[in-house]
């Protein structure tokens, strides 16, 4: 053996050697991935040939030398090329087809958005509302992170947006130099974590499959079926990734806004607050005394308390899966009927707070009235219910509701950052809260979100030129009206014997489609006529095409690992771990020192298909397969900021002021990589933050 090393060690070392030096090149990834797997391919095959590369096995109590293409490298290539061909249609026809379809969609929601230039407005509101604060810019620099992440995905937009906004607003009022670029390059990567997420995404259409097969390996090693091992198919879905990202997510960005309020407390000098002055026509702060702490309370409390009685509702089963899969109800209240329920007596209770002096007897009618609805939920539609039901029941309490928003909107919209927040906001609710609450998945809820970031960017641009904007209000009302309509009537068409009740609710929902298909293609004339659609088409091309080219280069890399034996080397090697927590922690460890080097695509579809079936065979009792998914997400968003080369640190350094250096944006994004690591180590302790939501809301 050559350096003592056998044949498939040697192998792997000259496939990896390639790989690093054609990425290092700077030649375009997808190809040099390609590239590396070809030619560490030819030449495995030329020393397989002239006998340098071999393993030592026993046949019959004989060691002997086998070649690692032990039928030569012609039936080697030819498996391979084979099983990667059918490997790619099915990906690109089938199989994962229907999560893979949700990168473009995402993509072109982030990029609509970002083109609209939405985020300037998202920054320039929050800096006036948190700038007072210390370390209020900072701050504002967090939330407008935490919400574009939620509506976009995209890191680089996200980064280089903030970047040219942000960064000189931040210098000019004295904040550090590190400080204001470790936020904003930290901030920027948020996106990979928080839903939708297009790093969520691609681990879903990974992940699944890596779930189902390590499951069904322990099944096979324990000589019991996965059913009896488990109790229930091993399916894991991109819709409970998304779920259990969600407070993940949100608490990363609470932790970063923690450290830039310390910052400021520590060294006010370098996170100064900025002086405003008061806006508007009255003083909110007046009608609480002065008092902040009691204007806050009265503006946040109810949706606290809203929140913490949806959970205290569901841990007593009043809310949950309405019905099994005999279509029996085992829960009182949906999950679907209690979140549009705490959304809009939360917008009732927030208009009260915010113009207490104003008549609140209509907006307190439609509290009431909402919690009749929800009353009437619980006793009534218990046994079973149809649409039809529910529309007979809700009607009166619902016209009352009808007319308190209609009362409370407007005067929430009076509020500049409300104005600003809520389209983006409105988004975020529609794509996450048609997922979370059970509606739909992640694909056509990607669909969704790119049609309405679309209608929203057209509708910033009729706003900005003074035209007014009736049909994308109406093609959105009419998306609410579908979504709805989804949600508590069988739309199907296909049925031999279809009720009254849903027969009008198809025509409903059928005139409501074309109405926001009317409203949609207007908003994409409107883009067009602008000049705006045709850039946002090209860069959403563009990445979609990167993409789906990386993951046939990397099928392609993946697959001549597995030809030599790698794969199964690797494997083997990993299942020498007795602990499974000690393995994951070693795959992690790996996972943060190639994301130095590797962009998060490659990692995901090169390094989790090998070590995958390995780490998802555990008990899921005892390592959640969605814990381990989100560990490793977060851990793929931290190579985004690690230096010397995270990709969100070249972000920034490309449109930074001459008089960042590249070491203030190091020095920047340290505290946070320390950060990163505090968190991933909380969630290694308490897997329940990430499990919570996935357990709250299950899938239908």
């Amino acid at each position: 053996m050559l350096f003592g090393l056998s044949g498939v060690e040697l192998s792997l070392i000259i496939v990896f050697v390639l790989l690093f030096a054609g990425i290092l090149t700077g030649y375009p990834v997808a190809f040099a991935i390609s590239g590396s797997a070809a030619l560490s391919f030819a030449i495995i095959a030329i020393l397989n040939e002239h006998g340098f590369l071999y393993v030592i096995e026993e046949y019959n109590g004989v060691m002997e030398q086998v070649p690692v293409f032990e039928f030569g490298w012609q039936k080697a290539m030819l498996s391979t090329v084979s099983t990667w061909s059918q490997g790619v249609f099915s990906r690109a026809f089938g199989g994962n087809v229907e999560t893979l379809l949700a990168v473009p969609l995402f993509v072109l929601m982030g990029i609509a958005l970002e083109r609209s230039r939405i985020a300037e407005d998202l920054l320039t509101t929050m800096a006036q509302l948190f700038g007072t604060l210390p370390g209020g810019l900072a701050i504002s620099v967090v939330v407008v992170g935490t919400l574009l992440a939620a509506s976009t995905g995209i890191v680089g937009a996200t980064v280089v947006t903030m970047g040219l906004i942000s960064l000189p607003t931040m210098l000019r009022y004295g904040y550090s130099k590190s400080l204001a670029t470790g936020v904003i390059a930290t901030s920027g990567t948020l996106g990979q974590i928080i839903p939708p997420s297009i790093v969520i995404v691609l681990l879903g259409s990974i992940v699944g499959d890596m779930y189902s097969i390590g499951q069904e390996n322990r099944a096979k090693e324990l000589g019991v079926s996965v059913l009896d091992m488990l109790g229930e198919p091993a399916v894991l879905s991109t819709g409970t990734l998304f779920k259990a990202a969600f407070i993940p997510g949100l608490f990363l960005a609470i932790l970063y806004a923690g450290y830039a309020f310390l910052y400021a407390l520590f060294r006010p000098q370098d996170a100064p607050p900025i002086p405003q002055e008061q806006t508007g026509n009255y003083n909110l702060k007046g009608y609480y005394n002065n008092n902040s702490y009691l204007m806050v309370g009265a503006v946040i409390g109810p949706l606290v308390v809203l929140i913490m009685l949806w959970i205290a509702f569901t841990v007593y089963g009043l809310v949950g899966v309405q019905e099994n899969a005999d279509g029996l109800a085992v829960a009182s209240i949906s999950h679907a009927m209690m979140g549009l329920s705490v959304l809009v007596i939360f917008l009732m209770t927030l208009s009260i707070a915010l113009r207490p002096h104003h008549n609140q007897s209509i907006v307190i009618a439609g509290i009431l009235a909402t919690t009749v609805m929800l009353i009437l939920d619980w006793l009534y539609l218990i046994d079973g219910h149809s649409g039809g039901d529910r529309f007979r029941l809700f009607a009166l309490p619902g016209i009352i509701l009808v007319m308190a928003l209609k009362r409370a909107i407007p005067r929430l919209l009076e509020n500049n950052a409300l104005r600003v927040v809520s389209p983006p906001i409105i988004l975020i609710v529609a794509v996450l809260g048609s997922i979370l609450g059970g509606i739909t998945n992640p694909t056509p809820a990607a669909a969704l979100g790119a049609a309405g970031a679309i209608m929203l960017a057209a509708s910033r641009k009729l706003s900005l030129s003074q035209v007014k904007s009736k049909l994308v209000v109406w093609g959105a009302l009419a998306t609410i009206v579908m979504l709805l309509l989804r949600g508590n009537f069988d739309l199907r068409m296909t049925l031999e014997t279809i009720q009254l009740e849903n027969q009008i609710a198809i025509w409903v929902a059928i005139v409501s489609y074309h109405i926001a298909f009317l409203g949609l293609l207007y908003s994409c004339f409107i883009l067009i006529q602008d000049g705006t659609m045709k850039p946002i088409v090209q860069e959403t091309t563009k990445v979609t095409s990167m993409v789906f080219v990386i993951l046939i280069g990397s099928l392609f890399l993946s697959l001549v690992i597995r030809s030599f034996g790698g794969e199964h080397y690797i494997q083997n090697m990993l299942r020498t771990f007795e602990d499974p927590r000690v393995l994951l922690l070693v795959v992690m460890g790996v996972l943060f020192l190639l994301g130095f080097v590797l962009d998060f695509i490659e990692i995901i579809f090169i390094v989790i298909p090998i070590v995958g079936p390995v780490i998802y065979s555990a008990d899921p009792s005892l390592m959640p397969p969605e814990w381990i998914t989100i560990l490793i997400a977060i851990n793929l968003q931290t190579s985004f900021i690690t230096p010397p080369f995270g990709f969100a640190l070249f972000y920034l350094r490309g449109v930074a002021p001459p008089g960042i250096k590249t070491s203030d944006i190091y020095k920047g994004v340290l505290p946070f990589v320390a950060i990163q690591l505090i968190a991933m180590t909380i969630l290694w302790y308490y897997p329940v933050i990430t499990t919570f939501l996935p357990d709250l809301l299950p899938e239908n």
